[in-house]
C-alpha cells in the first residue's frame, strides 16, 4: 500500500475512535484495522492483537464487579485505555514496520513537504530500529550483571532499573538522533535539486479500495451519531 493511504488511514482511525465508546464499537474498529494488516501479510501480528483484545475484554468483564486491590484496578484501567487506542497502535506499528525510510522520504518528497519536515521524518524512521537494537544491547549487558528489565525490578528496584537501563538509552538516543540528522544532510536531503528515487510512488487499486472503505465507515458512523445512536 502507498504511504499516503497509510497516513490517511491512521488519521481516519484517530477520528473514529472518539466517535464511540462501547466494546462492540471498539471490536468493529479493531477488526477493520486487522483486516487491513492481514491483507498486507501481517497475520502473526494480527493474531497477537486479537489475543490482547480478547484478554482485556475478558479481564474487564470478570474483574469489574469485584472488590479488588487499587493497584489491580489501576492496571485494568491502563489496559482498557490501551484497548481503546488499539486501532491507532495497530495502524501506526504497521506503518513503521512496512515502510522503509527511503520509501517514506520519496513519498513525502512527492507530497512536497518542507525540507525541515523531511529531515525530521527521515530521522524518525531510521531512529526506531536503531533504538530497538540499542535497547537489546543494553538489556543483554545488564543481564550478564544479574539485572534484568522486568516488572518486578521496576517496582522493587526502580532507581537501579532507571539508572542502568533508561539513562544509557536516553544518552544513546540523543547521540543517534544527532548522527542520523548529520547523515541525512550529508546525503543531500535538503539540497535544492530535483531528486530521483528507485521507488515507484503510485496509488493502486488496493489503496483506492481502502480509502473508499474508510470514507464509507466514517460517513456511516457520523450518520448514526447524528441520528441519535449511541455507539
Amino acid at each position: 500500500y502507498d504511504l499516503r493511504t497509510k497516513l490517511i488511514l491512521l488519521l481516519g482511525v484517530n477520528i473514529l475512535i472518539f466517535l464511540g465508546n462501547s466494546i462492540l464499537y471498539e471490536s468493529f474498529l479493531t477488526l477493520l484495522c486487522l483486516i487491513v494488516i492481514i491483507s498486507n501479510g501481517y497475520v502473526k501480528s494480527a493474531f497477537k492483537y486479537i489475543l490482547f483484545f480478547t484478554f482485556s475484554v475478558a479481564a474487564e468483564i470478570i474483574i469489574a464487579n469485584l472488590e479488588i486491590h487499587f493497584l489491580v484496578n489501576l492496571i485494568l484501567f491502563v489496559v482498557a485505555i490501551i484497548r481503546k487506542f488499539l486501532p491507532c497502535i495497530i495502524v501506526g506499528k504497521w506503518i513503521l514496520s512496512s515502510t522503509s525510510s527511503s520509501l517514506a522520504v520519496a513519498t513525502l518528497q512527492k507530497m512536497r513537504l518542507p525540507k525541515d519536515a523531511l529531515i525530521m521524518i527521515s530521522v524518525i524512521f531510521r531512529c526506531f530500529p536503531t533504538i530497538k537494537d540499542e535497547w537489546s544491547h543494553i538489556n543483554m549487558a545488564m543481564r550478564t550483571r544479574g539485572i534484568s528489565f522486568s516488572f518486578y525490578n521496576l517496582v522493587h528496584r526502580p532507581v537501579i532499573t532507571i539508572e542502568y537501563f533508561f539513562v544509557p538509552l536516553f544518552v544513546s538516543v540523543i547521540e543517534i538522533g544527532d548522527e542520523l540528522s548529520q547523515s541525512a544532510i550529508v546525503r543531500g536531503l535538503d539540497a535544492p535539486a530535483i531528486k530521483t528515487s528507485r521507488h515507484i510512488i503510485k496509488m493502486k487499486i488496493g489503496d483506492y479500495m481502502i480509502l473508499t472503505s474508510l470514507l464509507a465507515v466514517i460517513c456511516m458512523v457520523v450518520s448514526m451519531r447524528l441520528w441519535g445512536y449511541q455507539l
